[in-house]
C-alpha cells in the first residue's frame, strides 16, 4: 500500500491571488500547494520566461569562436551524440543546422553495445573520416581520457553537456555545461537538447528567434523525454515546441505522430512522453539510434519509412519487456520471500540491456520498494539497472558495494552497474546489509495530492482552468487530487473486465472514476462501499453532455488508518525476514483458530481474488495477523498468490491442518522462545 500525503495550501495567499489574477480558485490552490504564492511568480510560471542569453552558459563564447573558425577553414565537424531520446534530438538539431549552413558535417551516435559517451574506437573512426573538430551533445563532461586521445590525434573538442562534472575536467576548447561552477545562468536544469539549442542561438547571433522557431518541436521532445523539471526555460521550450508539433512539417514526425494515434489538435506533454519519446528511444534499445536521427532530419519516403521502423522497434521493446516481466513473475511466485526484502535484487540470463531499466521501473511500482535488475551475459558479467524511491539513494547504496563492482553510476532514484556473475550473491548480500543498517524502516512509496477535494471544487470552470498549469512533466506533474469517502453507486466492467469504471457520489457531485489496468474481478470494490481515491480530473463530453471524470491513480476502502497499517505490515516483513521482534508484536500477529476460519470463510464468500489490504479493512484485522493467515493458507494449499499481489483461493484435494503450516509453527516457536527467556 502506498503512503498518501496531501500538500498544504496557503489560504491567505490564495485569497490575495484570486484578486490579483484571473485564476480559478482550484488552480490558485494547486499553485499554492506547489509553492507559488506570489502573483509575480505565478505570472512567470503561467506565461513562461524568455530564454536567457546563451552566453550566460560557461565557455559559450569559446565554443562559438572554435566552431566558427572551423567553418571558415572549411573543416569537417563531427557531432557526437547519445543513443537515448535526448541525445538523438540534440544530435538532430546541430546536425540539421550545420548541414543547412553548408558545413562539412558528420555525426556519430554510439550503439548501446559501445556504452555511453566518447570511446576510443569511435574517435579513431571519426578521425579516419576526416573530422578535425568534435562537438559533443548530451555527453563528454567526464571523458577525461578520451579528450586527451582526441588531442593526441590532432583534433579539437567542444563539449556541450548537462550532466554533473567530476573533479577532473576534460581537455577541450570549450566546456559548455550549466552545472560547472562558472555558470552565470540562473536556470541550470536543461536537458542536453536545451544546451544544444542554446549553442545554436549563440551561433546564429541575431537570429535566435528563428532558431527557436525552427527547432523547438524537436527540442520539446528531447526535453520531455529526459525528465528534467518542466519549469522556467524548459517550460518555455516545451510550450513553444508543443505548439509547433501540432503543425510540424517534418515528414518523419508527421508519420510518427500518425502511427502513435495522437490527435495533433490535442498534442500535449503526455502525448510526447507516452507515444513519441518511447518510439525514438526504441531505436537505441533494439536497433540503431541512427534510424531515429534519420527520421528527424531526412525528408520524403525515407523519413516516413524510418518512422515506421521506430514503431516496429517499439513493439519489439514492449514484447521483450513483457516476456522479462513474465519470467520474473514466475520466479517470484516460486520464491515469494524476495519481495519482502528491503531491496528487490533479481537476475536472469540474457535479458535485453535496453529494457531492464524499464522493467526495474515496473517492478518498483508493483512492489513499492527499490529494485535492481541484473542481466547476465555469456562472458560472465551482469549489467544491472536500478530504480529507487525518494529517501533511498541507490547511488550511495552502490557506492557502499563498490569493492566488488566493475563500474557503477547514477543518482538517488536511478542507477546502473556492472558486476561479475560470480559476485551477484555477494552483491545482493551487501545491498541488503546496507539497507538494513542505514534504513531499519525503509522509505515508503508515496503519492502526494495537491488538494483534498470537496464537491464545490468539481466544476467545469475549475477543471478547465487547470490546463493553464500545463505542460506537465518532471517538476510540474499533472495535479493529483484526493477524495475521502466517495460512495460507490455502480461498478462497471470495461473491455471484457480488463479495466473498471466506478460511478460514485461525492459530496453532492456525481463522478465517473476510470481505473485503467484494474480488472473488475480483482478490485475488491462493490456498490455500496465507501472508497478513498487519488487521481486526476478531466471533463468528458458525449452526445453534447459534459461529465466529470477522475482517472484513478490509487484507491483504497474508506477508513483505513494508514500509519497503523504500515506499522503492522512492517512488523510482518521483519518476521518474514527473520528479524527480531518483541513478544508483544509477535503475539499480535498470531491469528487464533477462530480468526483463521473467519478469514477463510470471508475470502471464500467473495470468490474473486483479494488483497490483504482489502480484507484487513473489511474485517478489522491487523495486516500482520492477516498476512500470517494468508501465508498459512498458501502453505497448506488453500490459496495462492497471483499476479500483482492478488490472492486466489484454491480447492485442496484433501483435508488440511492449517496449524501445521510452516509460518504458524515458526511464529509459535518464536513466541515460546521469548516466553522462556
Amino acid at each position: 500500500m502506498k503512503r498518501w500525503e496531501v500538500r498544504t495550501i496557503n489560504t491567505d495567499a490564495v485569497e490575495k491571488n484570486l484578486i490579483s489574477t484571473d485564476l480559478s480558485r482550484l488552480t490558485a490552490e494547486v499553485l499554492s500547494a506547489r509553492g507559488y504564492n506570489n502573483p509575480d511568480d505565478i505570472k512567470d510560471f503561467i506565461n513562461g520566461t524568455e530564454l536567457s542569453d546563451p552566453y550566460l552558459l560557461p565557455d559559450m563564447d569559446k565554443a562559438v569562436e572554435t566552431i566558427n573558425q572551423a567553418i571558415e577553414n572549411g573543416e569537417t565537424i563531427c557531432i557526437y551524440g547519445d543513443y537515448d531520446c535526448d541525445g538523438v534530438t540534440s544530435t538532430a538539431v546541430l546536425y540539421d543546422y550545420f548541414m543547412n549552413m553548408g558545413v562539412e558535417t558528420l555525426c556519430y551516435i554510439p550503439e548501446r553495445s559501445e556504452g555511453y559517451g566518447l570511446n576510443m574506437r569511435a574517435i579513431d573512426e571519426i578521425r579516419q573520416n576526416g573530422a578535425t573538430l568534435i562537438v559533443t551533445v548530451d555527453n563528454g563532461i567526464t571523458a577525461v581520457r578520451e579528450a586527451d586521445y582526441i588531442y593526441d590525434l590532432g583534433m579539437k573538442l567542444v563539449i556541450t553537456d548537462h550532466h554533473q562534472p567530476a573533479e577532473a575536467l576534460p581537455r577541450a576548447e570549450a566546456l559548455v555545461d550549466p552545472y560547472l561552477e562558472n555558470c552565470k545562468s540562473e536556470f541550470r536544469d536543461f536537458a542536453g537538447v536545451g544546451v544544444a539549442l542554446k549553442l545554436l542561438c549563440a551561433l546564429e547571433e541575431d537570429g535566435a528567434d528563428f532558431i527557436v522557431e525552427q527547432y523547438a518541436d524537436i527540442c520539446a521532445i528531447g526535453t520531455i523525454a529526459d525528465i528534467v523539471p518542466l519549469v522556467s526555460e524548459n517550460r518555455t521550450i516545451v510550450n513553444m515546441g508543443l505548439s509547433q508539433l501540432k503543425y510540424t512539417e517534418r515528414e518523419g514526425l508527421i508519420s510518427l505522430i500518425e502511427q502513435s494515434g495522437i490527435n495533433r489538435d490535442n498534442m500535449n506533454s503526455s502525448s510526447v512522453a507516452y507515444f513519441l519519446a518511447p518510439r525514438i528511444n526504441a531505436a537505441g534499445r533494439f536497433g540503431s539510434a541512427i534510424t531515429a536521427l534519420d527520421m528527424l532530419v531526412t525528408e520524403g519516403n525515407e523519413a516516413v519509412e524510418n518512422a515506421r521502423k521506430l514503431s516496429t522497434l517499439n513493439d519489439q521493446r514492449k514484447q521483450c519487456e513483457a516476456e522479462i516481466i513474465s519470467e520474473i513473475g514466475t520466479y517470484i511466485s516460486e520464491n515469494p520471500d524476495i519481495v519482502h526484502d528491503r531491496v528487490v535484487v533479481i537476475s536472469g540470463k540474457g535479458w535485453h540491456h535496453g529494457v531492464i531499466g524499464i522493467v526495474a521501473a515496473r517492478l518498483l511500482e508493483r512492489y513499492e520498494r527499490p529494485v535492481v535488475v541484473l542481466s547476465v551475459d555469456d562472458n560472465g558479467f551482469a549489467v544491472g539497472s536500478a530504480r529507487s524511491i525518494a529517501g533511498f539513494n541507490i547511488f550511495k547504496c552502490f557506492d557502499a558495494c563498490k569493492e566488488i563492482l566493475v563500474k557503477y553510476g547514477g543518482h538517488e532514484c536511478a542507477g546502473g552497474l556492472t558486476v561479475k556473475e560470480e559476485d551477484i550473491p555477494k552483491l545482493k548480500e551487501m545491498i541488503l546489509a546496507y539497507a538494513k543498517e542505514d534504513f531499519p524502516m525503509m522509505p515508503r512509496f508515496t503519492l502526494i495530492a495537491d488538494k483534498l477535494l470537496r464537491g464545490a471544487d468539481i466544476t467545469e470552470k475549475n477543471i478547465a482552468d487547470l490546463e493553464r498549469i500545463e505542460p506537465y512533466g518532471a517538476g510540474n506533474p499533472e495535479p493529483l487530487f484526493a477524495l475521502s469517502g466517495a460512495a460507490v453507486i455502480r461498478v462497471v466492467s470495461l473491455k471484457n473486465g480488463e479495466h473498471t469504471k466506478l460511478e460514485v457520489s461525492y459530496d453532492g457531485v456525481h463522478l465517473s472514476c476510470l481505473m485503467f489496468r484494474k480488472k473488475t474481478s480483482s478490485i475488491g470494490i462493490k456498490a455500496g462501499d465507501k472508497v478513498d481515491l487519488m487521481g486526476t480530473l478531466s471533463i468528458n463530453e458525449y452526445n453534447g453532455k459534459k461529465s466529470f471524470t477522475l482517472t484513478v491513480t490509487d484507491y483504497r476502502l474508506h477508513g483505513i488508518r494508514q500509519e497503523s497499517y504500515f506499522a503492522a505490515y512492517d512488523a510482518y516483513e521483519c518476521f518474514r525476514r527473520g528479524e527480531d521482534l518483541p513478544i508483544e508484536i509477535l503475539k499480535k500477529g498470531r491469528p487464533s483458530r477462530e480468526e483463521l476460519v473467519s478469514i477463510y470463510k470471508y475470502a471464500f464468500s467473495i470468490v474473486a481474488p483479494f488483497t490483504v489490504m482489502n480484507i484487513s479493512a473489511r474485517l478489522g484485522i491487523n495486516c500482520f495477523k492477516l498476512s500470517v493467515a494468508v501465508d498459512a493458507f498458501c502453505e497448506t494449499g488453500l490459496c495462492r498468490t497471483a499476479e500483482n499481489g492478488y490472492i486466489e483461493l484454491t480447492k485442496p484435494k484433501t483435508r488440511v491442518d492449517i496449524e501445521s503450516s510452516r509460518t504458524l509453527q515458526r511464529l509459535d516457536s518464536l513466541i515460546k522462545e521469548k516466553e522462556n527467556g
